[in-house]
């Protein structure tokens, strides 16, 4: 089982849509897929998935360090799966609730699950996708603590550019303090337009500031993207050529993915 967080401090970088579309190729590839939303904005689980929190909540199984299982729910998609965000989150987050080892307990609930020890369903998940908050606190820090590697949507602009900075500090201290294996897989490049001059030198000096760590594929702004999350639909299931085209670009990060972390592509049956 791969778990993978997905974070940036800065807002509008496009975590939840990089989760959400990349739920959907790895679906698309075969694999089951469990995406845990632990941003209390609930951006991925209510308005991408449209899944609302059950009555067992993420935040009770972190203070209770409980059975992740219990707050897991399907999704429209085969073999997709997700934790819902829910409102406690936030005194978590805050240090309201206080929990004793605060900053382990996604792991624990993670590392029950590889072990077999609590079981989503009849299949055994391939891979968990965390959707960060747009802040570097507790409840980001579970995230990198419970998870094998992190991938970073960068905005390239400036503002983005200084997030960034930020947010390699707050991965480089989960390394050192909690999770010396971490690996930072990469830097994925979001919400451009490479027609535009801006664009294209604000890519090049991402690209050139951190070289091989940024991923080759670019995911540009389009309304297709937008229309995808606002129809609950990975753009891999979505019909119609016109969202194709945007589609490959998260199977081409996928790809990318595997090269970089030796995944065999699963045989579809």
């Amino acid at each position: 089982m791969q778990v993978m967080a997905i974070a940036n401090l800065k807002g509008g970088a496009a975590k939840s849509t990089t989760t959400f579309n990349l739920a959907g190729v790895l679906v698309e590839a075969g694999f089951q897929v469990l995406c845990i939303d632990i941003d209390p904005q609930k951006t991925l689980s209510e308005a991408f998935f449209g899944v609302k929190v059950k009555e067992q909540t993420l935040s009770a199984v972190l203070a209770k360090d409980g059975l992740l299982s219990s707050a897991v729910q399907p999704t429209s998609f085969k073999g997709l799966y997700v934790v819902a965000a829910d409102d406690d989150l936030k005194a978590i987050k805050s240090g309201q609730t206080q929990i004793e080892g605060g900053e382990l307990r996604l792991r624990s609930c993670l590392t029950r699950l590889k072990a077999n020890l609590d079981q989503v369903n009849d299949h055994k998940i391939d891979w968990v996708l965390i959707d960060c908050p747009p802040s570097l606190d507790r409840l980001t820090m579970n995230a990198l603590v419970a998870s094998d590697a992190v991938l970073i949507p960068v905005d390239p602009g400036a503002g983005g550019r200084v997030a960034l900075a930020d947010t390699l500090e707050y991965v480089a201290s989960a390394r050192k303090w909690y999770n010396p294996t971490l690996k930072l897989l990469g830097l994925l490049i979001t919400n451009t337009d490479t027609r535009t001059i801006y664009d294209q030198e604000t890519t090049r000096v991402v690209r050139e500031q951190h070289g091989d760590l940024v991923f080759k594929t670019v995911v540009a702004a389009s309304v297709r993207i937008r229309e995808s999350t606002e129809s609950q639909v990975p753009l891999v299931f979505c019909k119609g050529s016109e969202f194709n085209r945007y589609a490959e670009m998260y199977r081409a990060l996928k790809n990318e993915l595997f090269q970089r972390i030796t995944v065999k592509e699963r045989s579809k049956e």
